[in-house]
């Protein structure tokens, strides 16, 4: 399955990636106060502005998954993201591997952002993702489609207000 999420952040490019995206306060606020995860993790992050940039963090969403995602994943589960930052083209490019079955769960993407205007920009993500589990494969692309959606309207709230806090 493959789906794109559009998101209207109110700041320029350069400033969402330099001082938001990779920006640790951000992304401790965003994950553990906005989206309210159990655990958020930066294992290791290279490079700097101007610079290729790599990430690999590990997160424990807290959702309420059907009851078949239940029966097959148990109470919780992690998943470890692991992307790259190219800033020629200035887009963000990642793959997740979730901590239960991960030799059926096929999650990755990419995104970039489009200026609007002076201090406004679309953020596109292209995000495939793929279930192989007889039976339910379909079931649970559609729980992952919807809670992905969700979080990403959770974040483009906070972001924004993020951005104004900091005046950026």
């Amino acid at each position: 399955m493959k789906f794109t999420i559009r998101n209207v952040f109110e700041t320029d490019v350069d400033t969402f990636w330099n001082r938001v995206f990779f920006d640790d306060e951000y992304n401790r606020r965003l994950y553990m106060d906005a989206l309210a995860f159990k655990r958020f993790e930066v294992l290791s992050q290279t490079g700097g502005p101007g610079e290729t940039r790599t990430r690999t963090m590990v997160t424990e969403p807290k959702t309420e998954a059907p009851a078949v995602v239940q029966k097959l994943v148990g109470g919780s589960f992690s998943y470890t993201e692991q992307g790259s930052w190219d800033p020629r083209t200035k887009i963000w490019t990642y793959a997740i591997t979730t901590s239960k079955l991960s030799d059926k769960v096929k999650v990755g993407g990419r995104y970039w952002c489009e200026p609007l205007g002076d201090k406004r920009l679309e953020r596109v993500c292209e995000i495939d993702l793929e279930v192989k589990v007889f039976g339910v494969g379909g079931v649970i692309e559609q729980f992952m489609e919807k809670t992905t959606r969700e979080s990403y309207e959770d974040t483009t709230r906070f972001t924004n207000a993020f951005i104004r806090e900091k005046g950026l």
